[in-house]
């Protein structure tokens, strides 16, 4: 039996070949259809999967790829990850001319074997053989094979046909057979409005997808895995390095992993579980304590990627976190977990995907899924969500990167579905108050306080914390892009993670704000806070879009005009109110000399269908007129 299925893959190995060598690279050969607005077309893209058994699995993939211009450059890499228990058995590459001539096969010694990791990793298991084509003319093409063999059978190849904007598609097919003793759950996703070709047998699984023309990137499209065909496979018996599991629900495998990844990692020196029971021994409550040993985290570790154990899954021990001072996010989250377990406070490992794209973890496919980890903790008032990676977030923050999507929760029990914090619009708040004096030169001279919360807390303390001053003098620059020739006198920043708000301070000059023509001085109302981004036109847009995190805008600011100049021209009140929000201005008069200008904008949360793009671009296009409103001054006469 053994023999005959090695024998089966050498046969369908040299299918390959055979493939390649019979196909037609020229690139004239491709359908019009396909080339049109496209960077790249894939030609073909093969994946194959045996499983032979719970621990034993082999597949191979094949792709050419033909790249128009430097935009589909991004399909220059061949990158094959693998690591101890991922073998690659064969590899292949081959590059093609615009007529589809061979004019390189690439050597072994062409390929690179680096670790698969980022600046941010200590040492790793993963590792990738890597290959770079460096392209003198276009259009070229790409093609490589590989297969690989592996005894890790919880991370079945998934198939995702298309992947790229402005790509199209000639072919591309997916097939798995899988022993008797094996059930599979496949969770097939978006093939309602494409014409996947699918053949299932007793023991195998067939897809293809044919002719698919490239989708152009338009402006807050939503993301290509809402909108495309894909396939995500799981055994429901795996094996993962030395460990073999079986589950059919979600419930089954988070026990499986609290027994096999989560439960014996949590020891600490009984040094430590005294020290952090002194650190909480005046808190009267679980959250305070909570709090407590969240601080005392982020002061003595730091992040760092750990990539090694069972398939990178397996956190580091508790006790050598304690010992070191970094660890990657499982490892974080563990010494956070145990820590808070030595001084009497219930919490849960939580994995999902992290990223400011919203994904979610797939309920109906239960399978080792996500690439982050972070810390439940349960309370009366409800979830607390802790982001154990970061030294600057305050305590339950976890906007812009794992707020807002499905995730599972390991409890000794089992896993639970959950979904994580909701930053709702009106909370996600940029409060802006300050004054402004107009000199008789046209000169600005300006004091500003910035605070923000919710997820646009997060915005500004990505943009400003850690920064030196003349890094935040070229920022702030930046954000008032609008205002040349300005001087900042003082620059203060404030991480306030005691109040989840981040707090800015500014006072600066700038010659030749305002303009003169005659006697006359004009200058724009709105110094501090404009919105001038104003998407892009697009005629017979295709695609749905998305406004992914609402927010709201509030600015207050005085404003004295110098007094050898009158009012000619006062800008009226304006409110604009739409689906996709609201906006309004406001100038109160003070007296002859001082006004108060008060505006508000409010973007709302939401997907809406293509015809609606061009409303929405009306919306920011007049809430820039409104925001460049300028005020008409006169000299007066003596």
């Amino acid at each position: 039996m053994k023999k005959t299925k090695l024998l089966v893959l050498i046969f369908l190995f040299t299918i390959y070949l055979i493939h390649s060598q019979n196909f037609n690279f020229n690139s004239n050969s491709i359908p019009e259809n396909l080339k049109q607005d496209a960077h790249s077309v894939i030609l073909f893209n093969t994946v194959n999967v045996v499983l032979k058994s719970q621990k034993s699995m082999n597949y191979t993939v094949s792709n050419a790829t033909t790249v128009f211009n430097k935009f589909g450059d991004s399909n220059r890499y061949v990158v094959i990850p693998y690591d101890n228990s991922r073998r690659i058995k064969n590899v292949s590459t081959i590059i093609y001319n615009a007529a589809g001539i061979e004019v390189k096969k690439v050597k072994s010694k062409e390929y690179k074997d680096v670790s698969q990791v980022d600046g941010g990793t200590l040492f790793a298991d993963n590792r990738m053989l890597y290959f770079e084509h460096i392209p003198s003319t276009y259009p070229y093409t790409i093609y490589f094979e590989y297969e690989i063999e592996t005894s890790n059978t919880a991370f079945i190849p998934s198939w995702n046909p298309l992947t790229d904007f402005e790509t199209g598609l000639l072919s591309a097919s997916y097939k798995i057979s899988y022993s008797n003793d094996l059930s599979l759950n496949v969770r097939e996703v978006n093939f309602d409005t494409y014409n996947v070709e699918k053949v299932k047998k007793d023991n195998s699984l067939n897809y293809t997808l044919s002719n698919l023309q490239p989708i152009n990137n338009e402006p807050l499209s939503i993301s290509l895995k809402e909108l495309l065909p894909n396939v995500k496979i799981a055994a429901n018996q795996f094996y993962v390095d030395g460990k073999s599991g079986e589950a059919s629900n979600w419930k089954e495998l988070g026990k499986w992993e609290y027994d096999n990844l989560y439960k014996d990692v949590s020891n600490l020196s009984d040094e430590t579980i005294a020290k952090a029971n002194l650190l909480v021994k005046n808190a009267k409550n679980d959250i305070e304590k909570a709090k407590i040993i969240y601080q005392y985290v982020q002061e003595k570790t730091r992040y760092i990627s750990v990539q090694v154990g069972i398939g990178a899954l397996k956190p580091m021990l508790a006790s050598e976190v304690d010992r070191l001072g970094y660890g990657d996010c499982k490892a974080l989250t563990n010494y956070t977990k145990s820590l808070l377990n030595a001084v009497g406070v219930t919490s849960y490992f939580t994995e999902l995907y992290g990223g400011f794209e919203r994904l979610n973890m797939d309920f109906n496919s239960p399978s080792i899924q996500g690439n982050h980890v972070i810390l439940n903790l349960p309370t009366e008032q409800g979830d607390i969500w802790l982001e154990c990676t970061s030294q600057k977030v305050p305590f339950g923050y976890i906007a812009n990167f794992t707020d807002d999507r499905q995730v599972i929760v390991i409890k000794p029990e089992g896993g639970e579905l959950q979904k994580t914090t909701v930053y709702k619009t009106e909370n996600n708040l940029q409060f802006t108050k300050g004054s402004y004096t107009i000199n008789s030169d046209g000169s600005i001279n300006a004091n500003v306080k910035i605070e923000s919360t919710g997820t646009q807390y997060n915005d500004n303390l990505h943009n400003y914390e850690g920064k030196n001053p003349t890094e935040l003098d070229t920022q702030f620059k930046a954000y008032f892009n609008t205002i040349d020739n300005i001087i900042f006198s003082k620059i203060e920043v404030l991480n306030n993670k005691d109040n989840a708000k981040y707090e800015e301070n500014l006072v600066f000059s700038a010659s030749n704000y305002a303009s003169f023509s005659g006697d006359k001085m004009l200058f724009i109302v709105n110094a501090f806070n404009k919105n001038s981004i104003i998407p892009k036109r697009i005629r017979n847009r295709k695609l749905p879009f998305e406004i992914s995190r609402g927010y709201v805008d509030v600015d207050e600011v005085e404003i004295k005009l110098p007094a050898t100049f009158e009012i000619e021209y006062m800008p009226e009140n304006k409110e604009i109110v739409s689906k996709f929000g609201t906006y309004s201005i406001e100038l109160i008069k003070i007296d002859d000399s001082n006004y108060l200008y008060k505006r508000k904008l409010q973007i709302e949360t939401g997907k809406y269908e293509p015809e609606e793009y061009e409303n929405y671009r009306n919306f920011k296009n007049d809430i820039n007129i409104n925001d460049n409103v300028k005020i008409i001054l006169k000299a007066k006469t003596l």
